[in-house]
């Protein structure tokens, strides 16, 4: 009963070998080699959508040599509006109000800012200006950028406004530059300037997101820019301000980073009374605007 019949086990043994897959050490270079294939062509095609986006500086056509007849844009600020005192958590006061740039040039307001490498930081910013019978020029600016994490979620240029808190006679006594602004059209402001689109042109999306490498903002001719009281930045502290008539000022482009067609027409002011209510709250009331730009 203990023998075993003849052939029978090189019988099974003929038959799993003709069955069974091929060595293990073949089916590891068959998949290595395939996954190596795969690898590189994800490298190819990555590296060539990557060098799309950072070898491209601009669209259109490249910028005339010199400007013959340039469409200068002009930046002021808009009338202050939206004025409040209000008090934080820990009984600190801030005085509060909106913020509006406007361009009142000959042409719209354009900045182009690139890197060359996602999550880099060195942004080069450009300025570009129209021409009047067509084309622009370009001019690199010391402008930076800065990253909106506060909501905002896009690009900003860095110290584009000044807002301060003045005496009477001149004495700062509170000061805020702001530190990020990106420029798009929100709120019409002079659609009968010659060359202003009666709807707004440029929005929130050139402003692009974190991992862009170029980012296209622009305000056109009789636009404006808005920023309400309630944002980040549109506040002073007015806690150790004793109460009495200040002038709230807010100045555009101030370290003349910018070509524009007029320079001194960048401010703004609105002449204020700080008092203190009876319960105890501090509180401000609008006595006289300055002139609009």
């Amino acid at each position: 009963m203990g023998r075993q019949r003849r052939g029978s086990p090189r019988y099974c043994l003929s038959v799993s070998a003709e069955t069974i897959p091929p060595p293990p050490r073949r089916i590891r270079w068959s998949t290595r080699r395939r996954l190596s294939v795969l690898l590189v062509a994800v490298i190819v095609v990555t590296a060539a959508a990557i060098g799309v986006v950072v070898a491209s500086p601009g669209e259109g056509p490249p910028p005339l040599p010199v400007a013959v007849d340039p469409m200068l844009p002009d930046l002021a600020m808009g009338p202050i509006q939206d004025v409040g005192v209000g008090t934080t958590e820990v009984g600190n006061e801030r005085l509060r109000f909106a913020a509006t740039i406007v361009n009142i040039g000959d042409g719209p307001f354009l900045l182009r800012a690139d890197r060359s490498w996602p999550w880099s930081d060195d942004w080069v910013v450009r300025q570009q200006v129209e021409e009047r019978d067509g084309g622009y020029t370009e001019t690199v600016t010391p402008a930076k950028l800065i990253y909106g994490g506060d909501g905002h979620n896009h690009w900003h240029v860095k110290f584009v406004e000044a807002h301060q808190l003045e005496t009477l006679s001149g004495e700062i006594v509170g000061r805020l530059v702001k530190q990020g602004f990106c420029f798009f059209d929100t709120d019409a402001y002079a659609l009968d300037l010659p060359g202003a689109p009666q709807a707004a042109h440029w929005g929130a999306r050139g402003c692009a997101g974190n991992a862009d490498t170029r980012v296209r903002m622009g305000l056109s001719v009789g636009w404006g820019d808005k920023y309400p009281w309630h944002l980040i930045d549109e506040r002073i502290d007015v806690t150790e301000v004793p109460d009495g008539e200040y002038l709230i000022r807010q100045i555009a482009d101030p370290s003349d980073e910018f070509d524009e067609l007029d320079e001194t027409n960048n401010e703004t002011w609105l002449r204020i009374e700080l008092f203190t209510r009876s319960d105890g709250l501090r509180d401000v009331r609008t006595l006289e605007a300055g002139p609009p730009p």
